[in-house]
């Protein structure tokens, strides 16, 4: 089975903030069984809005759809979600593998 990434790109209300909540989220959420990790970056352009990427792995789909239905049941994970301003992105991503027929 394919490993799943999950892809959030949020704007977050108080980006100091944020980060303590994220980082306390990020603890509790890792400890359950099924998550391979949480990675968070950052936009670089000064010009343009902060935005994060919150980037979670599973090691398959199912496990993606049963452990991401309890993030908005932890505690800290409820409060990170709070410190969301704006969703732009979220869903399930995978590799993707182009299918390659034969050239002739």
């Amino acid at each position: 089975m394919a490993e799943i990434t999950e892809i959030f790109v949020l704007k977050m209300k108080d980006l100091e903030q944020a980060d303590a909540i994220r980082e306390r989220a990020r603890e509790a959420f890792t400890k359950l069984e099924g998550v391979t990790s949480w990675k968070t970056y950052v936009t670089t352009n000064p010009e343009r809005p902060t935005l994060f990427a919150e980037i979670y792995t599973f090691p398959d789909h199912d496990t993606a759809k049963r452990v991401t239905s309890q993030f908005s049941k932890l505690e800290s994970t409820k409060a990170f979600l709070a410190e969301i301003d704006e969703i732009l992105v979220g869903q399930y991503f995978t590799e993707y593998q182009p299918q390659r027929g034969e050239n002739k």
